[in-house]
């Protein structure tokens, strides 16, 4: 009976945080879309996708616990992958993020490449597009685990993160909660300005 409460309340736990993962996934999407409204220039800058991803971890992370040391034992990511479809085999392809590091948000923003369509299957079927100037962004948001994350710290007794493998678009496996939303952007919101 005593195990049974226990993988009940680890159950109960696991889909929390996963809710709290796609919260963060629809608020970044939200954001992404909104936050230049007010600018005449409209293209996302680093500065928009290192403060989309803070403001989207705070239904979690609600004081400096997503940053080094990490006290839970996790870490938020934010992944952005852009694509627009140039032709039939041929797509602009960026990829940028942001995830919680010692006492800042890390934020990155890849070079704009050109890539096939067989990669862009490979990364999500829904980032196909259909016709020529299409445009979707992918938003990867998870939560990671390190090799020493404790289940304790998250509240568990006997799900434990490290065992827990989900994968995300770039085939990262290090992911204990993850949510991907595709969304079609605003026109001239992507690729991000470095």
């Amino acid at each position: 009976m005593i195990i049974l409460l226990l993988f009940v309340h680890d159950h109960y736990r696991f889909y929390e945080l996963k809710d709290k993962v796609k919260s963060s996934a629809y608020l970044a999407a939200s954001m992404v879309q909104q936050i230049t409204n007010t600018r005449s220039n409209k293209q996302l800058t680093f500065d928009d996708i290192r403060n989309i991803s803070y403001a989207s971890c705070l239904n979690f992370f609600h004081t400096n616990s997503m940053f080094s040391p990490w006290p839970f034992g996790i870490y938020y990511v934010a992944h952005f992958y852009y694509v627009k479809r140039l032709n039939k085999d041929s797509y602009m392809y960026q990829k940028s993020y942001g995830a919680t590091n010692s006492y800042y948000i890390n934020a990155r923003i890849t070079n704009v490449s050109t890539i096939t369509t067989d990669q862009v299957k490979a990364m999500h079927q829904d980032l196909v597009c259909s016709r020529d100037g299409e445009e979707r962004v992918c938003i990867d948001v998870n939560y990671g685990t390190f090799d020493s994350t404790n289940k304790n710290k998250l509240g568990f007794f006997i799900l434990d993160p490290n065992n827990i493998h989900e994968k995300s678009v770039d085939g990262r496996t290090n992911n204990f909660c993850i949510y991907q939303l595709i969304i079609t952007p605003k026109p001239g919101l992507f690729p991000v300005n470095k």
